[in-house]
C-alpha cells in the first residue's frame, strides 16, 4: 500500500513539474498578431466628390428684361458622409461636398432679388429624412418658362446617400417677389 501511495505521489510530482505554463502555438500566433495590430495604425483614406473647389457662374439676360447672375459653388468645410468601410488596415470614407448658390436678379439695372440658396432654406418647409443628407445640386435659369413678367429658376436638391432628389421652381416677378413650387419629388 505504501508503494502505491509512493507511486501515486511520484506520478503527481512528475505531472506537476512537467507543467511549465508554456503557451501553445495558437496562443503564440494570436499574441503576435495582437501585438502587431497594436503597433500598426489604420490608414485613413478620404475621397471627396468633387475633389476640389468647384464654381460655376452664369450671367444671362432673359426677355430683354431680367439680368440674372447665378453662382453655384462648393462649400469646402461641409460634406456628407456617403460610405465608410474598413478593410485590412485601410479605413475608407467617401464624401459628397455640399453646394450652395448665390442669385442676383436685376431689372433696368436695379437689383430686385439677391439671395443665398442652400438646403437650409428648404429644410424649414418640411422635416423628412430626405433633408438629413441633402445638398443643393445646382440652380439654373429656366428660359422656356421665363417671360417679360416672370423669371423662372430651376433648383435641384439631391440626397447623395440614397440617390433621391427634389426639383423646385422659383418664380420671380419684376418687383422681386418670389413663389417657390415643388415640381418633382423622387425621395
Amino acid at each position: 500500500m505504501k508503494k502505491i501511495v509512493l507511486f501515486i505521489l511520484v506520478i503527481l510530482l512528475v505531472i506537476l513539474t512537467s507543467c511549465d505554463h508554456r503557451k501553445s502555438k495558437i496562443d503564440c500566433i494570436n499574441d503576435a498578431v495582437s501585438n502587431f495590430n497594436k503597433k500598426e495604425k489604420l490608414i485613413d483614406l478620404k475621397y471627396y466628390y468633387p475633389e476640389s473647389y468647384t464654381e460655376i457662374k452664369t450671367d444671362s439676360i432673359i426677355s430683354k428684361t431680367f439680368k440674372v447672375s447665378v453662382k453655384n459653388y462648393t462649400l469646402m468645410d461641409h460634406e456628407i458622409l456617403i460610405q465608410k468601410s474598413i478593410k485590412n488596415l485601410n479605413r475608407t470614407s467617401q464624401y459628397h461636398r455640399v453646394f450652395a448658390s448665390d442669385i442676383v436678379v436685376a431689372v433696368a439695372n436695379k437689383i430686385i432679388y439677391s439671395k443665398h440658396i442652400s438646403v437650409e432654406k428648404f429644410r424649414d418647409f418640411e422635416s423628412t429624412d430626405f433633408w438629413n443628407n441633402a445638398t443643393l445640386e445646382h440652380v439654373w435659369v429656366n428660359q422656356e418658362q421665363s417671360d417679360t413678367e416672370r423669371l423662372s429658376l430651376g433648383i435641384s436638391i439631391m440626397n447623395p446617400k440614397n440617390n433621391a432628389f427634389k426639383l423646385y421652381e422659383i418664380l420671380i416677378d419684376r418687383s422681386g417677389n418670389e413663389r417657390l413650387t415643388l415640381i418633382k419629388d423622387h425621395s
